[in-house]
């Protein structure tokens, strides 16, 4: 194959829940303003595996999930800065209008006619991508592909995170211990939260949160689980939680942990869950939801991963080949040897 000028590509194709397929999948020439990158590395994330399962109705078969990617631009269009050609880059996944009021106000997360790589665009869990020019943010030449995969759910947390208006000197409680979940503890730490707990059911991320800085770290089953946060903060509530899952009981705990006028910060938010208005106006919750990021809060997390302000060593990456993927996401999915980051290469 001529990697320079690729006629064919091959694609981990989803024919429907729980099918997948390593088959050859369309490419066109890049467009104006647009580029191929050959997809060097790509990470599984969980709507991805929702996706596969059927769980979450939002891929529509044929199509190619991915859009925790990394690569090497291999071929530039009509516009495009030839400096771009032969840059190893990270893929920032949604493409924006740019011209409503929420790309002008750099929210462009919001933006009504976005589209995902990976859900309305096909994605990178494939040979050869086009991806706009405005979508790529350099690979610093430090990391591996691998750890480039950690910007996408980086700058999730990040995100969920500035959602917050004052984050300073507070107290914070993150429930879900996975990427995102640590990388949002991570990030209030950084961002000036005074003392940060997470809980997770898996020993193992408790284990990993503490290493990344987390004030402490247990299971929420655990019978002296107010104590445990009393512990901490003095008190057994906090000021701000964070729900990184996105399911009843995580959603519960929150709401359960914060402090009268508290805030609840809601990432993960793929299925429906039930709401005792009760508490939430006679304490005067806060509940906000959290989508995506911005185009700043991507360059941000790649800046953080550089300057090891997070250290990508210290998250478990297990990796597979790309053509190998069918196999991967059945064992995922029935939590075989599932690792805290699967990450697809090629």
């Amino acid at each position: 194959m001529d990697h320079t000028n690729p006629s064919h590509n091959k694609a981990l194709v989803y024919l429907g829940p729980r099918q997948l397929s390593w088959e050859e999948w369309p490419i066109a020439r890049p467009g104006e303003y647009e580029v191929v990158v050959e997809v060097r590395a790509v990470g599984i994330c969980g709507s991805d595996l929702h996706g596969y399962t059927g769980e979450s109705g939002r891929r529509i078969p044929p199509m190619v999930m991915g859009h925790e990617a990394a690569g090497e631009v291999i071929e530039i269009g009509a516009g495009v800065n030839p400096s771009w050609a032969g840059k190893r880059v990270i893929i920032q996944p949604f493409v924006a209008c740019g011209e409503c009021e929420f790309c002008i106000n750099r929210r462009g997360n919001l933006c009504r006619k976005r589209k995902f790589f990976g859900a309305s665009l096909s994605g990178a869990m494939t040979e050869h991508l086009i991806v706009p020019q405005s979508n790529l943010v350099l690979h610093p030449n430090s990391l591996p592909f691998t750890h480039g995969t950690l910007a996408e759910p980086l700058s999730v947390a990040i995100h969920a995170v500035n959602r917050v208006a004052d984050i300073q000197d507070r107290t914070v409680l993150v429930a879900g211990g996975g990427p995102i979940g640590l990388f949002t503890m991570k990030a209030a730490r950084l961002s000036g939260a005074r003392a940060v707990v997470l809980t997770d059911l898996v020993p193992e991320r408790l284990d990993l949160a503490i290493k990344m800085g987390a004030n402490a770290a247990f299971d929420p089953r655990d019978e002296h689980y107010l104590q445990k946060i009393t512990d901490v903060f003095g008190v057994g509530e906090v000021d701000i939680a964070f729900d990184a899952v996105g399911i009843q009981p995580t959603f519960d705990q929150t709401l359960r942990s914060i402090k009268p006028g508290g805030t609840v910060v809601a990432i993960g938010g793929w299925k429906s869950v039930e709401l005792n208005l009760g508490p939430v106006v006679g304490r005067e919750m806060e509940i906000l939801g959290s989508f995506n990021f911005t185009m700043q809060e991507f360059e941000q997390a790649v800046s953080w991963l550089e300057s090891r302000l997070i250290d990508p060593s210290l998250i478990p990456i297990q990796t597979f080949p790309m053509e190998n993927g069918a196999e991967v996401f059945e064992n995922l999915s029935r939590h075989t040897g599932a690792a805290l980051k699967v990450v697809l290469t090629h």
